[in-house]
């Protein structure tokens, strides 16, 4: 069985190294033990520290919160650098940014070890059932060789182009998925207001033009189910729509919607904070409008 290094075993981690269990003996490593012993008990081993895991195999998935993190992580104490061997494949799939993904391959190359970004998008759901999007950013030759091992974790992968376009596309996505999400809510609200049922609504508008992930998947299964649990932070969506604004600022691109989208999700975080999930930006709209959205 071939060999494959796991780093960053959390919400989104998780799924995607359930994937990979299947065919290939894990090493890992996690701050979290619970999320360390998860796996061991599924027959991965447990590594004390990123060098570890470098020094056990020759290719390296990593999901983590941010590019910061990334960074200690390859470069750090104990960091893969130290062990990693010449040829090897460190694929990031933090939704990250581009110009420390570039700086971090920068690096490397001069160790001869392959860096790669690979975001993801699709929620645990789409990781677990194994057609999660994959963005992966690199030189095609690089692509070529690892979309063997991606192809075991979905059916849809795709090369965004040069190091770092993953982490472009990725940030861009979810800056236009909390868009859409907040004009959604809006519309939404605005029809209960004038007596519309939100199913209603809700199931007419997926076949109609309006359609988008939030009424296709968020309303229906996150929302008018009441559950209220997506899986996703309003912190890591700050910070996502973050990112894209530090691209567009440094390429002087001016994005109105974006930021707007990014104040009314302050107001989320305002009342709920950081660690609330997306799903209560319904909250935030039901106070404001005064129609209920939820069951």
């Amino acid at each position: 069985m071939d060999k494959i290094g796991f780093i960053g075993l959390g919400n989104m981690g998780r799924p995607l190294a359930e994937r990979l269990i299947k065919k290939y003996k894990l090493y890992t490593y996690d701050l979290e033990k619970t999320n360390l012993q998860y796996f061991t008990h599924k027959g991965a081993v447990a590594c004390s520290s990123p060098s570890e895991v470098a020094s056990k195999v020759n290719h390296i998935f990593l999901c983590l919160p941010t590019s910061s993190i990334v960074e200690t992580v390859v470069n750090g104490d104990n960091g893969l650098a130290i062990s990693a061997k010449k040829g090897a494949y460190i694929i990031d799939m933090t939704t990250g940014e581009p110009e420390i993904t570039r700086k971090i391959s920068d690096k490397l190359k001069e160790k001869e070890i392959n860096f790669i970004d690979a975001p993801v998008s699709g929620g645990p759901k789409g990781a677990y059932h194994g057609n999660i999007a994959i963005m992966i950013g690199g030189t095609e030759e690089q692509f070529t060789k690892i979309k063997p091992i991606m192809d075991d974790i979905s059916s849809n992968i795709f090369y965004a182009g040069k190091i770092g376009s993953g982490h472009s596309i990725k940030a861009g996505n979810n800056l236009l998925n909390l868009i859409c999400r907040m004009a959604t809510f809006e519309v939404i609200s605005l029809l209960v207001k004038d007596g519309v049922d939100p199913k209603k609504a809700v199931e007419i508008i997926q076949k109609s033009s309006g359609r988008n992930y939030a009424i296709e998947i968020t309303l229906p299964d996150n929302i008018l189910s009441g559950k209220m649990v997506q899986g996703f932070s309003t912190g890591l969506m700050k910070k996502d729509a973050g990112v894209a604004t530090k691209i567009a600022n440094s390429n002087d691109v001016d994005i109105p919607l974006g930021k707007l989208s990014q104040e009314l999700l302050e107001n989320t975080i305002d009342e709920f904070g950081e660690n609330a999930d997306m799903s209560i930006v319904a909250l935030t709209y039901e106070k404001l409008t005064g129609a209920k959205i939820r069951p």
